[in-house]
């Protein structure tokens, strides 16, 4: 299919996906405008189809939307229609401003700062890996390296030296063997996050930490000032709750990165028994009732998920991924997960359901159901006696 064509088939599905959601891709007006922006971010297509509607409101309303997707979406279908919409809302007469050409970007790990962070994923358990990195004259590199996790704290902690084409080879080496990209971050944020991990972790008595304070001196001494997320610099202030947020978030849980979180808290386990109970109770009367019951049970242990420290931690663990994915070209995901960790963050789902919560909430009893038949079966074979 030549590129013409899979660019028309492209906008023509992100067309049918807008229509579907009740917007007028016919004959959009200035009334569009709004739920155009609320549609963006939904998918790639989408996002073309949107820019495409957007070029035939000549406003400076549209005109604003475009220009603020022009500095994120990666899409070369998607940057190519922008640049179509700048020239059609030009012919109509909208003063179009000369964008001055953006600086390029140094390649992730060519940067010469004195200081440098990186960090992975979070994964599955809440364990992300981070990296200081100081320039040292004639020596390389200092490397500090973490591994951190979101209720034990600082689990591994270390230093070696090593030149800056290790440093690279090692983030191409977890990229070929796990699928995970190392993200720059700031290194101020980097430290905080490794010292709060290192009081937590010193606080259950962990061991191999000793030279903690020892090996930090490189970058810093003291208790490290308070920094604020740096996804809330990369994205700003706004609150990205706004349109069908909750229902899409569940798409969260599709990413490559994301397809192995599960709750691993004790208390999720205290749901198990009521899941079991309801299932095989003689009071319910009907498939529905049943379904309510579970339902009902998976509100609560969302709820549960959202409270006390572990609503902080996953509050912190999707803001970590959000600028994750905003770093990895994916800013629509990077939002919904900004989205609901601002909802988590109140300590509340909230009156509706956010899909990725409830997801995140099944998927996890799904496992540790069937763990525990697996180990009732292991245990009823261990009974038979062999002849």
């Amino acid at each position: 299919m030549a590129k013409k064509d899979l660019r028309e088939v492209r906008l023509q599905q992100g067309l049918a996906a807008l229509a579907a959601r009740g917007i007028a891709v016919d004959a959009p007006t200035p009334q569009s405008i709004a739920q155009l922006k609320s549609a963006v971010g939904a998918s790639p297509e989408s996002d073309l189809a949107a820019i495409y509607l957007l070029g035939k409101i000549a406003v400076p309303e549209a005109l604003a939307i475009i220009q603020s997707l022009d500095k994120t979406v990666v899409d070369k279908d998607a940057k190519k229609e922008i640049k179509r919409a700048y020239f059609k809302m030009a012919q109509k007469g909208l003063a179009i401003a000369e964008s001055t050409p953006a600086e390029k970007k140094p390649a992730l790990f060519e940067r010469l700062p004195e200081i440098e962070a990186y960090m992975s994923a979070v994964d599955g358990g809440g364990g992300r890996l981070l990296w200081i990195a100081k320039a040292q004259a004639n020596r390389g590199l200092r490397v500090i390296q973490a591994m951190l996790h979101d209720g034990a704290g600082l689990l591994r902690f270390g230093a070696t030296h090593m030149k800056r084409k290790e440093l690279r080879g090692m983030a191409d080496e977890i990229k070929r063997q796990h699928g995970v990209s190392m993200i720059a971050i700031p290194w101020e944020f980097a430290d905080r996050m490794i010292y709060e991990g290192y009081e937590k972790a010193r606080a259950r008595g962990q061991s191999g930490l000793e030279n903690f304070h020892e090996i930090r001196a490189a970058v810093a001494t003291g208790k490290p000032k308070d920094v604020p997320h740096p996804i809330y610099q990369k994205l700003g202030d706004a609150d990205w709750r706004d349109g069908p947020w909750r229902e899409q978030s569940r798409r969260l849980l599709e990413e490559p990165e994301l397809r192995y979180w599960i709750i691993t808290n004790d208390w999720i386990k205290e749901f198990l028994g009521q899941i079991e109970e309801a299932r095989a109770s003689p009071l319910v009367l009907n498939a529905v009732q049943k379904e309510e019951r579970l339902a009902a049970i998976v509100r609560e242990a969302v709820k549960r998920l959202c409270a006390g420290d572990s609503g902080k931690a996953l509050k912190a663990r999707l803001e970590d991924m959000a600028l994750y994915f905003h770093e990895t070209g994916r800013a629509g995901q990077g939002k919904l997960a900004l989205a609901v960790a601002r909802q988590v963050g109140e300590g509340d789902p909230g009156p509706l359901d956010v899909s990725f919560l409830t997801g995140l909430v099944q998927k996890s009893f799904a496992l540790l159901m069937s763990q525990q038949t697996a180990q009732q079966e292991q245990a009823k074979d261990s009974l038979i006696i062999k002849p």
